[in-house]
Order: C-alpha cells, then structure tokens, then sequence
C-alpha cells in the first residue's frame, strides 16, 4: 500500500486501520443495541423507517458506508410486532346493604307495609302478620283463604305504585298495651293479637308503637311496629321496587300452626341498583341457579 504520491505506507499500517474500523463498529453496536433495548421508538435509515419494540423480536446491526444500519428480526409467526394495550377489566358491581344504608333499610321496611295495605285494599279478606325487611329485599305473610297467584303480582304492584304516588304521611305513634289491644281486636287481626301478647308478657313496661300510613278520612292503614320508616311514601323509589315470588310458610316457624302465604319483594334506593341486581340475579341463576349472594 501507499500514500498519496507514490510513497510507501509504513509496514502494518493497512492491517491497523482495519483492526480499528472493526473496534468502532463492535463499539457502535454495543451502544446501538442498548439504547434499542431501553427505549423504544422509530429508527430511520435512510428515506425508509423501521418500527422497533424493545420487547418484541431481536435486533441486529452491520456497518455500511452509511454508517450503522440497525434491523429487526421478524418475531415468531402468530406474535405481533406491536405490544397490545391490556384489557381493562370492569369493575364489579358494588349494592349498598341494609346495614351501610340506613336509607335502603327503611325504604325496604315501608315498602313492605305499602305492599300489606295495597293487599288488604285489594283482597279484604286478607289477614296480616309480620313484615320485615331481610337481606335483598323484604316479605310479608298473609293469611288468605285463598292463595295468592302470580298473575297477583302485577295488581299488587300498581297499587302500591298509586300509594306511593300519594306521597301519604308515615308517622309513629306510642299507646298503652291496652290501647293496642282494644284496636287491634276491634280490627280482627288475630296474628297480630298474638304478637302484641308476647312483647307484653316478655317486658311488660315495653313502649307498644303503631305506624300509620295516611290521614284520617284518606287512604289510611296501620300496623304494630317498632320502626323505622320513611317518611311518607313519595320517598320510596316506584320504579326501584319489584314483587318477586309467592311461598308459603308456615306461622312463627311451626308446621302445627297455619300455612301463610309469603310474598317476596326487593326494593332499592335507585332504578339502576334495581337494573344492577337483576342482572346479577339472572347470572346466579345460570351458575348456581339461585338467587344473587
């Protein structure tokens, strides 16, 4: 080899300058690589692009008289190129219960009693006993002589509707064991006779409260109970409140005692918790074939 005007390169100069391109080029690389892996982006090479994803396929490097030029493998057929988003899981549906919602409490509690007077005003004949809230909903037991249908839900339920649109006063009243007594034999409702005998006979100092719903001289009925209530039936959601199933039961537990018939009832504080419940009802259904835990 060499130099420009005929005079010769020192001996071993060729093999130096080759020794050292390949250096800068392994230095080059390492480098190239590295950033490749840290940080993915777009890499140019000339007027042509090359999508790079840090963690999907493998990268290369050759040097050229461009300098280096950095590919990508292709990855391994059936993989994408491209990092999918991760899926975004719903969150779960979240009811609120009776006992973190004072509110769903009583509006379960009034609108079994809602239900009690829309039966009593349509099947007169119909004796009461006991109406509680329970955990998704609310029932109350009947006597009646005869039973309660399906086809009897729908009629129950837009009576109470026309109630709840009355926005009838729910108020409380305290009277004397004798008091209650006289009132309810005067009304015929031996079930609650016996009720009102027990809490006598188990604290005979123990406050007798009635609840009533209505004015005197308007749509008017009452119960024995202890409470709590809402205020008047305007606050109860119509469209938040759905009649479910007809059962039967027997008195206070006691197959000696009559069979009752049951009607069960859920109530919510919104339309949409409603809508919430349902759904998790009918996928209960298809799992377990039960009602929603």
């Amino acid at each position: 080899a060499t130099r420009r005007g005929g005079r010769p390169l020192p001996a071993g100069t060729t093999r130096m300058k080759a020794g050292v391109a390949r250096l800068l080029a392994s230095m080059l690389l390492a480098r190239s690589v590295a950033a490749l892996a840290a940080v993915p982006r777009r890499l140019s090479v000339g007027a042509g692009h090359i999508a790079a994803t840090a963690a999907v396929g493998s990268v290369a490097a050759r040097p050229s008289r461009h300098g280096l030029i950095r590919m990508m493998t292709p990855p391994p057929a059936g993989e994408s190129a491209v990092a999918e988003a991760p899926k975004v899981q719903a969150a779960p549906v979240v009811l609120p219960t009776n006992e973190n919602s004072d509110r769903l409490l009583r509006i379960r509690h009034s609108t079994a009693h809602v239900m009690a007077m829309a039966v009593q005003r349509l099947y007169n004949d119909t004796k009461v006993t006991i109406g509680p809230w329970i955990e998704k909903g609310f029932y109350y037991d009947f006597d009646k002589e005869k039973p309660f249908e399906d086809k009897d839900l729908p009629r129950i339920k837009k009576e109470m509707v026309k109630l709840i649109g009355l926005k009838l006063p729910i108020s409380r009243e305290e009277v004397s064991y004798s008091e209650a007594k006289s009132r309810i034999e005067a009304a015929g409702e031996t079930y609650k006779l016996e009720l009102l005998e027990d809490i006598h006979t188990r604290d005979p100092a123990a406050p007798i409260t009635i609840y009533h719903i209505g004015e005197p001289g308007k749509a008017r009925w009452w119960d024995l109970c202890a409470g709590p209530h809402v205020e008047h039936t305007g606050q109860l959601p119509a469209d938040a409140i759905e009649l479910e199933t007809i059962a039967g039961a027997y008195w206070r537990g006691d197959e000696k005692r009559p069979m009752l018939q049951r009607i069960y009832g859920t109530a919510w504080e919104t339309a949409e918790q409603l809508a919430d419940y349902a759904r998790l009802r009918e996928e209960a259904k298809r799992t377990f074939g039960g009602r929603p835990t």
